[in-house]
């Protein structure tokens, strides 16, 4: 045996050892969603982008770095059930977000914010103003609602009431902050509607000449009353809306230019709402215009009116007795109310009545529901068929015994 084996066997040598390259650095990868920092305590801290564009830092630390990675998957997934609810944002007051949202609403009619702001001021603000958004539940909500029944309100003020809380609330699930809205599924009260009762002919005819001389009472202190004493162009509104469906504040903002004689037609573009006060020039209800024929008498009638009034082609039709723009609730509590009653009218007998009496005639008449829906400006035809459905069955009836006559 030589003497390097005898050394090896004694352990005093070593075996050549085999040259290997060394191990590939470990590669860093990126995380998909969020970041994680180790914070010199040893404790990890997670943050993650929201679906507000925002990054939001979780409520604690973590003792684990793969605790901590869970808990970005955890949240991963809650954006993506839709789920997720921004941690800041639903500690502020339904206050707060009810002074955002009104100011959103830049193209509302000045009427339409007006109530809104009032049914934020008397019921949602008074209730939860102060109450965080996020702890709003469906219980409290429908705790409301009783409530406002129990102090007699109606089932539409109610109703109106809870709308526009939910659309606050609304705003709130578009921006991530809550996972639902909890007025869903909440249990309104019904809306008593009652059927549409329009005036008769002899009703239409007593209110005209009531309005168009009224019985002016003496005032207090005995003295002889001032003013007017004959408005002959009031009794024309009265007959002119019954025979063309018109809404009050479209009756109101007509103007001359809008009046075609030659045609026999109206063009409604504009309606005049006063608010708080203040006349403002808005679009129509449906925000669509539309052109309503005249009956000729009528046509007779505006020509004999109109030349009694200036040239000006903005200038309104139906004026008040000093010339200025008809304030319509003015027009409605000293002259319209008053006639009704010297007429022998009901007393719930409410301008919106001509309206329905105009589409009493139409159906009388035998008019299609989609002409009705023209004329009236209705959004759809369901909202005709909804409103004077109950009028149409005379005419089913009527359309039968045509068939009837047909085959006999």
């Amino acid at each position: 045996m030589t003497e390097d084996t005898d050394g090896l066997k004694r352990g005093r040598g070593r075996p050549p050892k085999t040259q290997t390259s060394p191990p590939p650095p470990k590669r860093r990868t990126r995380r998909r969603f969020g970041h994680l920092r180790r914070l010199p305590s040893g404790m990890w801290q997670a943050k993650y982008p929201g679906p507000d564009g925002k990054f939001h830092t979780a409520p604690h630390t973590f003792k684990g770095k793969g605790v901590a990675e869970q808990w970005l998957v955890d949240k991963e997934s809650e954006i993506g059930r839709g789920e997720w609810r921004a941690p800041q944002r639903g500690k502020e007051t339904v206050g707060v977000w009810a002074d955002r949202w009104m100011a959103s609403k830049v193209n509302l009619k000045p009427g339409t914010k007006a109530d809104y702001e009032k049914r934020l001021r008397v019921y949602v603000i008074p209730r939860f103003g102060d109450t965080s958004i996020a702890k709003i539940t469906r219980t409290d909500i429908q705790a409301w609602v009783q409530e406002l029944i129990g102090q007699g309100y109606s089932a539409s003020t109610v109703r109106h009431a809870i709308g526009t809380l939910s659309r606050i609330l609304n705003e709130a699930v578009a921006t991530g902050t809550l996972v639902a809205n909890p007025c869903q599924r909440i249990s309104l009260p019904r809306l008593s509607k009652g059927a549409v009762k329009p005036l008769t002919l002899e009703q239409i005819k007593a209110l005209a000449n009531a309005i168009e001389h009224p019985v002016i009472k003496p005032a207090g202190n005995g003295a002889r009353p001032v003013g007017r004493s004959h408005f002959p162009e009031y009794s024309l509104l009265i007959r002119f809306t019954v025979f063309t469906g018109l809404r009050a504040g479209e009756v109101a903002g007509l103007k001359r230019k809008a009046v075609d004689l030659d045609k026999g037609e109206v063009r409604i573009t504009e309606t005049l709402s006063e608010v708080r006060g203040h006349l403002y020039t808005v679009p129509p209800k449906t925000y669509q215009s539309r052109s309503v024929p005249l009956p000729k008498f009528l046509v007779r009638e505006l020509r004999e009116h109109l030349a009694t009034l200036d040239d000006d082609p903005d200038g309104y039709v139906f004026r008040a007795p000093t010339g200025t723009p008809l304030r319509w609730q003015n027009f409605y509590n000293h002259y319209f109310k008053p006639a009704v009653r010297q007429a022998g009218l009901p007393e719930s007998t409410r301008f919106h009545d001509l309206r329905h009496t105009f589409a009493a005639i139409l159906i009388d008449q035998g008019a299609h529901p989609r002409a009705m829906m023209e004329r009236l400006g209705h959004s759809s035809i369901n909202v005709t068929l909804g409103t004077y459905g109950h009028l149409l069955p005379g005419l089913d009836e009527e359309l039968t015994r045509k068939l009837d006559a047909i085959w006999e």
